[in-house]
Order: structure tokens, then C-alpha cells, then sequence
């Protein structure tokens, strides 16, 4: 299986940019070219979900969705990994 794009751009950006910078990277196209990421995922409210608690604290957990040909994960920490659709359909 071919090694599969990460991001960890978790004090630059917010999530869904990241999501966005993260497979244009691996398309190797400009961020504009790309599906509206609102096509897939609410770009609000996966931020939200990694916002900081009203302590402070970072939230913890991640959310996997696809789009683009990819199958995406963010986690709390920011990190942004894509798995290529073809990649997991050949290795099942």
C-alpha cells in the first residue's frame, strides 16, 4: 500500500482548512479546484467539535469521512490523515 498524506497543522490552522490544504497536497491541485468541502462535512461544525471546552481543555475524540477520493481523519490534536479509496479497496 502506498503511504498515505498526514498533516499536523494543529496550531495553524483550523480543522477544515487543514482538511482542505491536506488534499490539495495530495492531489496536487489548488485548494480551489477541489469539491466544496460543504459538499461532504459542515466546515463549522467540524471546527467546533475541536474547539477548545469553556476550561480550556482541547477536546479529544476524531471524525473519518470521505471526499475527493480519499477517506479523511481529523483528530483532536489536528492532524489530518488521507487513506486513498482505491488503497483500502484494493486491500480488502
Amino acid at each position: 500500500m502506498t503511504p498515505t498524506p498526514q498533516r499536523d497543522d494543529s496550531a495553524a490552522q483550523s480543522p477544515s482548512e487543514a482538511v482542505v490544504e491536506a488534499l490539495a497536497d495530495a492531489k496536487g491541485v489548488d485548494p480551489l479546484e477541489l469539491e466544496p468541502l460543504y459538499q461532504v462535512i459542515d466546515p463549522d461544525a467540524l471546527d467546533a467539535l475541536f474547539d477548545g471546552t469553556a476550561g480550556g481543555d482541547r477536546r479529544q475524540g476524531r471524525v473519518e469521512f470521505r471526499t475527493s477520493g480519499y477517506r479523511v481523519e481529523v483528530t483532536a490534536s489536528g492532524r489530518v490523515h488521507l487513506t486513498s479509496l482505491e488503497a483500502l479497496e484494493a486491500s480488502n
